[in-house]
Order: structure tokens, then sequence, then C-alpha cells
């Protein structure tokens, strides 16, 4: 099975699979768009921080749910490796837990096509998984793909932005795990 079938499988059968806002940092305002926009956690946190919202999913499903949900924002159906939009369309690119799922091809193609599509001082914010994420033994015999980042391999692929901040964020959780991640915002 594709990719594109095994998320489609997953938001069909759980329109709620992530719920509520997710914190990102808000550094400008303007037009956003995020990256494997999903049923639109980070889509909702964007417009209520008051930008114009573009999502991009190569899920059908997901992609459909977003129109129902956020009836004054635009979606496409679209591989974040291929973006489909004008060059400097964009003030701020999200990536919240999309960039797990790209091989390195993948991945230096999605970061060719977010400097293509931001404007000139436009930002872009990363949130990936580590192997430390309680999470990441679960996911090894899952039949969707993920790989596992740091500090380091997640600066190395955008070089060619400004570091504005960048690190591992853990949190406890109440069944004494850990949610490990790396975030980073990048400024071009």
């Amino acid at each position: 099975m594709r990719q594109e079938e095994l998320w489609d499988d997953l938001y069909s059968g759980n329109p709620a699979t992530w719920r509520g806002n997710t914190v990102i940092p808000v550094p400008n305002s303007g037009d956003a768009l995020d990256l494997g926009c999903g049923n639109g956690k980070t889509i909702s946190t964007l417009i209520d921080s008051g930008y114009n919202v573009t999502g991009v999913d190569f899920s059908h499903v997901a992609v459909e749910q977003c129109r129902e949900r956020f009836k004054d924002s635009r979606f496409v159906v679209s591989s974040i490796c291929e973006l489909p939009f004008q060059d400097e369309s964009f003030d701020y690119v999200t990536a919240v837990h999309v960039l797990e799922h790209l091989d390195d091809d993948s991945l230096a193609k999605t970061v060719k096509g977010i400097g293509r599509v931001l404007r000139p001082s436009g930002y872009v914010f990363i949130r990936s998984f580590t192997e430390n994420d309680m999470r990441s033994k679960k996911r090894a015999d899952s039949d969707i793909f993920y790989r596992f980042y740091d500090v380091g391999t997640i600066l190395n692929a955008f070089s060619a932005f400004e570091v504005i901040s960048a690190g591992i964020k853990e949190d406890k959780t109440r069944f004494n795990t850990i949610r490990s991640r790396v975030e980073a915002l990048l400024k071009l």
C-alpha cells in the first residue's frame, strides 16, 4: 500500500486523529503554509494567530476534513516535495511532524521547495520526533515510513537558513514516558 493510502485510511478511521491546537512560535504575520496539514492542528493555531493560511497534504481525506473545518483557508492535495505554489508566496512555513516521513532525497527536495516559496526574510518552523520519543520504538513496525532526527541533521538540511532557535524539547507525560522532539525556527 502506498504512503498516501495509509494516511487516507488513518484519517478515514478517525477524523480527530490529533486534537486541539499546537503551540508554535509566531515570528511574523501574513501568509502561512502548513506542510503536511493533516486534520488541521497547526492550521488552527496559525488562524488563531492571524495568518492567512494554506495547507498542503498528500492525503485527500485529510485535505477534505480541513476544507470542511476551515472554510476561509485554502487546502491543496500535493506532495510537500513538489510544492505547487509560486515563488515567494509565503511569510511563514510550518513543518510540524511531517519531515520524519521523508527519506533523504525527499527531505532535500522539500527544503529546496521551502526556500523557493518563502518570501525574503520569511521563517520556517520545524518540529520532528527524536529517537528518544516514547513513540519511536512503537513506530519501528509501522507501515507508515518514520525516521527520527537530531538537531544537527535538521540544521544541516537547512544550512542555507539563518538559525533563530534550535534544540530538543522534552516533556514527561502523565504515564512517565518522554515526548522528545527537535524544534527549530529558521529564517531565510
